[in-house]
């Protein structure tokens, strides 16, 4: 084994431990009870005191002796709970972590495929005549049925002895973000799955590492707003590489 290749399984290591320390922490992945969207008019929510509410771009919790005032990505500990605040097209929503939830207290972990670094794939990021990055509008249906604008971007990749193209989701540091799912999905794993590609080089090239393949948030709790994959994303082989099942604790 080259010692590029220790340097890369380390690594490889490394990140499926955080994957699962994320996961299985007091407020983390899988401790998400709730995703409540709120309006003007105060409402209660199940577990947390006093009436909550969406007022002026902002989520306010209000019972006795007791205001809560949170913006968009702000997180507040109530107790033993995490309030975190979330907006999405403009609409507001409280999300609530609790380290008692059972999808966090049965979870051991997530299990993957063995590494392989045949699954680490170089290919090109599509570009303009002017040699940049070539982006469209990508529309992605979500897990609720909401429907999302993103700017897309096409990336050509050899998979199966053929070349794929399948649409990645800019984000705002230059990264790819694909939503896929391939033939493994409900035999071998548990779910479609993400793949963060590094933004592509001044030539367009990506290197597209599926042993780094995840799986989203909704396969923890069924509170997330996990995007699907788009229909030329969905793959007619198998992907025997990154994560595939939640372990359960005995």
């Amino acid at each position: 084994m080259t010692t590029s290749t220790d340097t890369w399984l380390t690594d490889l290591r490394h990140w499926h431990d955080q994957r699962d320390a994320q996961a299985t922490a007091a407020h983390g992945t899988a401790a998400l009870t709730g995703t409540h969207w709120l309006d003007a008019t105060p409402e209660p929510i199940e577990g947390l005191p006093g009436t909550w509410s969406a007022l002026d771009g902002r989520i306010v919790g209000t019972a006795p002796g007791l205001r809560i005032d949170l913006g968009p990505g702000d997180r507040h500990a109530l107790g033993d709970r995490e309030l975190v605040a979330l907006v999405r097209a403009g609409r507001l929503a409280l999300r609530v972590f609790d380290p008692a939830a059972p999808t966090r207290t049965t979870l051991a972990g997530i299990e993957s495929f063995e590494p392989d670094p045949a699954w680490v794939l170089t290919g090109t990021a599509e570009r303009t005549e002017n040699n940049e990055i070539a982006t469209q509008p990508l529309k992605l249906e979500h897990i609720d049925g909401f429907v999302s604008d993103n700017t897309g971007v096409r990336v050509r990749l050899e998979i199966g002895g053929a070349e794929r193209v399948l649409q990645a989701a800019a984000a705002a540091d230059g990264a790819l973000q694909l939503t896929f799912s391939d033939t493994t999905v409900g035999d071998e794993t548990e779910n479609f799955r993400f793949l963060t590609i590094p933004a592509p080089d001044a030539a367009g090239r990506i290197v597209a590492d599926f042993n780094r393949a995840y799986l989203p948030p909704c396969t923890f709790t069924d509170h997330y707003l996990c995007p699907l994959p788009p229909a030329g994303n969905r793959l007619d082989l198998p992907v025997r590489a990154g994560e595939s099942r939640l372990r359960r604790a005995e």
